[in-house]
């Protein structure tokens, strides 16, 4: 089907996944998580996203291998920039879900030419009081070495109370054997969303732009997609009514939207 493949920067690597034959590139950065990509199923990631596949060569990318304290969301839109740029990607469509939404913001901010479209799910451009409260909370949980509440805490956040109940248990396997070096490198890029703030460069987003919000965003707040989509000039804004942060898995219409906007 396809297989992880690294891009080599400098000293560190970068996974990504690619996969479609299109001409036209779709680039798609996805959240926060303890779980790298080579941690995935190709399956699962194949069911998220292969709807793309028949309009676009897509390439799904990781954030880099050695995440250092102090790291920062504008130091992963740099490395995205180097990732094109190895790979000889002069502009793409760009997804960007909840911190890949943070990254993609910069992104199109920093190097507008790179950007053909861009779409903003389950994000936003500054913290709000929800956003740090469930951020910082992860961060605590996880410098104490309590896998099994941030396992309960996110879980029950993210996803609809069906979904959650069958995820819960898968999650919690994966929790049970999880490194210090992956617990620190989770640290590390969940304090980079506590630092972020790019709301007064909103204007400087030219591209088309499409924001999706989650009513209830659990996890970052709803009211940060909306402010985010009244910041950035002539954006388009879809909110789902009765999901939350997950709702890119959880909806059948999220893909619909997205390739509507996208075509």
């Amino acid at each position: 089907m396809f297989t992880i493949q690294r891009n080599h920067l400098s000293d560190q690597g970068v996974d990504y996944v690619t996969f479609g034959k299109r001409d036209k590139n779709l680039i798609i950065i996805t959240g926060l998580s303890l779980q790298r990509l080579n941690d995935l199923s190709n399956l699962a990631i194949y069911a998220l996203f292969y709807q793309y596949a028949k309009e676009y060569k897509v390439f799904i990318f990781d954030r880099k291998d050695h995440i250092e304290e102090g790291v920062s969301i504008e130091d992963m839109a740099d490395d995205l920039y180097h990732s094109l740029e190895k790979l000889h990607i002069t502009n793409a469509s760009i997804i960007g879900i909840s911190q890949g939404g943070m990254i993609a913001q910069l992104f199109a901010i920093k190097y507008p030419q790179k950007v053909k479209k861009l779409v903003l799910a389950l994000t936003l451009s500054r913290n709000n009081t929800i956003s740090r409260e469930t951020v910082g909370g992860w961060i605590a949980m996880t410098e104490n070495n309590d896998m099994d509440q941030l396992n309960k805490d996110s879980m029950s956040k993210s996803f609809s109370s069906p979904v959650l109940k069958k995820l819960y248990v898968i999650n919690r396997l994966f929790l049970k054997s999880v490194s210090t070096e992956k617990r620190h490198r989770f640290v590390c890029l969940a304090k980079s969303i506590l630092a972020f703030d790019c709301y007064s460069s909103l204007g400087k987003i030219t591209c088309p732009t499409l924001v999706l919000g989650a009513k209830k965003d659990m996890v970052l707040g709803v009211d940060g997609a909306r402010e985010l989509a009244n910041g950035i000039p002539n954006a388009s804004y879809y909110e789902f009514d009765k999901l939350g942060h997950a709702a890119y898995i959880e909806s059948r219409r999220f893909n619909k939207v997205l390739l509507e906007f996208l075509q």
